[in-house]
């Protein structure tokens, strides 16, 4: 996006939250250009230092890292407009299709790119989609399925109110976010079984007194530790609310 868009878009969502720092978070929407973010990809034996793509998958992971920095600091009261504003350019980013298509073949247009872009500066920013947002009960763990659910979009028409849907439910999501009911209770309940789980592996090693078992039960604990996604939902849910 253009950012006289991303700027657009980010104050009158702000200023509908009634935030007293909207001119704030709307300079910080352009720092992810400004001032890049990179990644590390380890391939052949080597580390190569990448640039994060504003309209995929890492867009979106990046906007809610910087949505949960936003929201630590908004609980204590400290400075937000950077990792918000930045959180929010990965979002509006993300939401623009810079593809066009050849036959059945998807490619990456400049072009259509630009096009898209530029179609945007005729449109407002609806005020509709800023309220069915707000109306809307999302969970700091829903974030990133919500946002990936609705897509990428070639209508700037679509792209302009898709991108104020989704910056309302990110700033919500920060200064006025839905908690989940018995939301305590839940977590503690499933990190007690998280425990539980992660230790029963190791009763092998005390039946086999053997290295092979000890390595099997690390590797299982491991596995129960990343792939138990019901204990990391209500993690997330619970840390958003705790600091």
């Amino acid at each position: 996006m253009r950012w006289n868009t991303h700027r657009r878009i980010t104050l009158e969502v702000c200023r509908y939250y009634g935030l007293q720092n909207a001119r704030e978070i709307a300079e910080a929407s352009i720092l992810p250009d400004k001032q890049p973010d990179y990644y590390w990809v380890y391939r052949r034996r080597r580390a190569r230092r990448r640039r994060v793509p504003h309209h995929d998958a890492y867009a979106v992971d990046f906007a809610f890292k910087y949505l949960k920095e936003a929201r630590k600091a908004y609980l204590k009261g400290f400075s937000f407009e950077g990792p918000l504003g930045r959180a929010l350019h990965y979002i509006q980013d993300f939401v623009v299709d810079p593809t066009s298509k050849l036959w059945i073949f998807s490619y990456r247009s400049d072009e259509a790119h630009k096009d898209r872009e530029d179609g945007l500066e005729k449109y407002p920013v609806p005020e509709e989609q800023i309220r069915l947002a707000e109306e809307r009960t999302c969970y700091p763990h829903d974030f990133k399925t919500t946002v990936f659910s609705f897509g990428r979009r070639k209508e700037p028409g679509e792209i302009m109110e898709l991108a104020t849907y989704l910056t309302s439910l990110a700033i919500k999501l920060v200064v006025k976010p839905d908690k989940p009911p018995n939301l305590t209770e839940e977590y503690r309940k499933n990190l007690r079984l998280h425990v539980a789980l992660i230790l029963l592996p190791w009763v092998l090693p005390l039946i086999v007194a053997d290295v092979s078992a000890a390595v099997f039960s690390a590797l299982a604990s491991l596995a129960i530790h990343k792939l138990n996604f019901r204990y990391w939902r209500w993690k997330t849910d619970y840390e958003w609310f705790n600091g």
